[in-house]
């Protein structure tokens, strides 16, 4: 049963001739803090790594703790939203994220840091899709582009300026520093959705589904366990198979559970909708593409290619403000075309800069990185803006909420989180492989060692050392140089698989007939 409006959001709430407009603002604030936190921290991990003490392994938890969070709880949206209201359960949200933001940054450990990013995952899990539902709402039918484009430009600002603010915060004072900048922001959106939204109830109460949020929660997160930890524990070994035991069993009690549930935590009925099936699948490899690309960049950026914070926000600059005018142009362009053309313009763009990606070296220009970022976020922007139009085409009005929530899902849960556990992971062992390779090639241990030790070692010995210590020196820029070439190798393995899984993604994406589509 749709929303029953009980009060009014205020002196800007319903009815009054700029709603729409401040509706659209409040949404965009909040979004912008949830993807500005998520695309500024991106660029501090490496700082992270090192105040930490962590291996990539490790780091990612900072990313995927939050995304598993995010994941649990986007589920929920349909029955808070009904216990709580929209705009009730959008202020609550706020205020989790905001509180947890301020909280990560002054922990002391990082076993601690991971519990306030877990609860800034509650918090920001809902905003997402609450805030499609919240645009949805506000625009007419004729008008749904250009909502989804607004919501696009929302999430658009967070990676423009969050990797750009991320890293001079970072240079400048520390990387705490970053979590501390969403409470201004937060506490602007909490006051204008008072005033904003409108404060609506629905007449009939739905009970929460117990059994299908703990058999999600197990899979989710025993599923990721398994994949950030599969390098490192080993693959076969009892620990790994018994996560992912315990993630199959799971994932089939959710499926039983979800289906004998009259009112199920996801409704899984809705992927009998065949143009819906097909935009949750869009979403949660191109969300693969979209969040793990982003992890190996800033890692490739200053752990490889030696840049600084500053500097990775700045590459990343150019190609998000694009994303932005690119997201606003592709939601006008569906409410006169069809969504599939400008995903499609999108998908061929991402497998292509991730083609050339795959061809970076160590001598790869500023310039070059620029102008690559540039066409991944253009893609990104072409994809994402008319993805959400054809969701929100694909289902009734009724079950926007809940096909939102399950998008979300897709998107900033389970297809980040897996994208980002298995580029890790793929990563660290095509590493391992190449630099094994480069060192048979030039034959390190014999021939390789005669012609370049000597000549490192008068390099060392030029700056002033002397010795048995000028010799260790020598030895670990060797195998330092070594391991460079092998990483660069494993990068480049890793942009050509995101390059072939966007070009897997277009037959999918023919397959998205909405109800405009078949008129």
């Amino acid at each position: 049963m749709p929303d029953e409006p009980t009060k009014s959001g205020g002196l800007l709430g319903p009815g009054t001739p700029l709603h729409k407009w401040w509706t659209a603002i409040t949404v965009m604030l909040g979004t912008f803090i949830v993807v500005l936190s998520s695309t500024s921290v991106n660029v501090i991990l490496p700082e992270m790594m090192t105040g930490f003490s962590l291996d990539v392994d490790e780091v990612q938890w900072v990313v995927t703790a939050y995304m598993i969070a995010s994941a649990i709880c986007m589920p929920m949206v349909g029955w808070l939203g009904n216990l709580f209201g929209n705009r009730n359960l959008y202020i609550l949200s706020l205020l989790t994220f905001v509180t947890s933001s301020m909280l990560a940054g002054i922990s002391w450990h990082y076993g601690l840091f991971i519990f306030f990013r877990i609860l800034q995952g509650v918090g920001g899990g809902p905003l997402l899709p609450l805030a499609l539902v919240l645009l949805n709402e506000a625009f007419p039918p004729q008008e749904r582009g250009m909502a989804t484009g607004l919501y696009g430009m929302g999430i658009a600002f967070g990676p423009s300026i969050g990797p750009v603010l991320g890293g001079y915060l970072s240079d400048i004072l520390n990387w705490r520093a970053v979590f501390y900048v969403n409470v201004p922001v937060g506490v602007l959106c909490i006051l204008l959705s008072f005033f904003v939204l409108p404060n609506s109830q629905e007449a009939r109460r739905r009970t929460v589904d117990i059994l299908g949020l703990l058999t999600m929660a197990t899979f989710v997160t025993t599923l990721l366990l398994a994949l950030s930890q599969g390098q490192r524990k080993e693959w076969d070994s009892t620990y790994i198979l018994t996560l992912f035991g315990i993630a199959g069993i799971a994932f089939v009690a959710f499926l039983v559970s979800e289906l004998l549930q009259k009112e199920p935590l996801v409704e899984l009925h809705l992927f009998r909708l065949f143009p819906f099936c097909m935009v949750c699948i869009v979403t949660f490899i191109n969300a693969m593409n979209f969040w793990g690309s982003a992890f190996l960049q800033v890692i490739m950026f200053q752990r490889t290619l030696d840049y600084t914070p500053f500097q990775t926000g700045m590459i990343f600059l150019p190609g998000a403000l694009c994303m932005g005018a690119v997201m606003m142009v592709a939601g006008k362009l569906t409410d006169r075309l069809e969504p599939r053309l400008p995903m499609i313009a999108g998908l061929l763009l991402f497998a292509y800069a991730s083609y050339q990606f795959a061809q970076v070296n160590n001598e790869a220009s500023m310039t070059t990185l620029i102008w690559l970022s540039i066409m991944r976020y253009m893609s990104i922007g072409a994809i994402m803006s008319p993805l959400m139009t054809a969701l929100l085409m694909s289902l009734p009005p009724e079950k926007v909420r809940m096909g939102s929530g399950i998008m979300n899902i897709m998107q900033q849960g389970l297809g980040g989180t897996i994208g980002i556990a298995m580029l890790a992971t793929l990563l660290k062992r095509r590493t391992i492989y190449h630099t094994m390779m480069v060192a048979q090639n030039q034959s390190l241990a014999t021939k390789g060692v005669e012609t370049l030790f000597p000549t490192v070692r008068r390099i060392v010995e030029a700056g002033g050392d002397v010795g048995l210590l000028a010799q260790v020196k020598a030895a670990a820029l060797l195998q330092k140089r070594l391991v460079l070439e092998g990483s660069m190798a494993a990068y480049q393995d890793c942009f050509l698989l995101m390059a072939v899984l966007a070009l897997l993604l277009l037959p999918p994406t023919l397959l998205i007939f909405t109800r405009r589509n078949r008129a």
